[in-house]
């Protein structure tokens, strides 16, 4: 049996689209701020990736936004940005 070690890091050709679901709670994470985090953080993005999917349960909630990375190395400035939203929990 292999170990964890040896698999090879999947190779990942840019630009890629990925999801970005962010968890809070209902009444202080807005779904704006993290809009504005993209915006400010990344190249433009596609009109229709700009208004993300929600899903509520209990006093939280998340939104999904799909978001177009041009290079490697865009994405960990934004999601160390996101936590300090105000409302924020998680990111996945």
């Amino acid at each position: 049996m292999e170990s964890m070690e040896s698999c090879p890091r999947p190779q990942i050709d840019y630009p890629t689209r990925v999801p970005l679901k962010v968890v809070g709670l209902a009444e202080g994470l807005d779904p704006a701020a993290v809009a504005g985090l993209i915006a400010e953080l990344l190249p433009p993005q596609p009109q229709g990736d700009r208004v993300p999917e929600s899903r509520r349960n209990g006093k939280y909630i998340s939104y999904t936004f799909w978001i177009t990375l041009e290079a490697e190395g865009q994405e960990l400035p934004l999601r160390k940005a996101l936590t300090g939203l105000s409302g924020y929990v998680m990111q996945l």
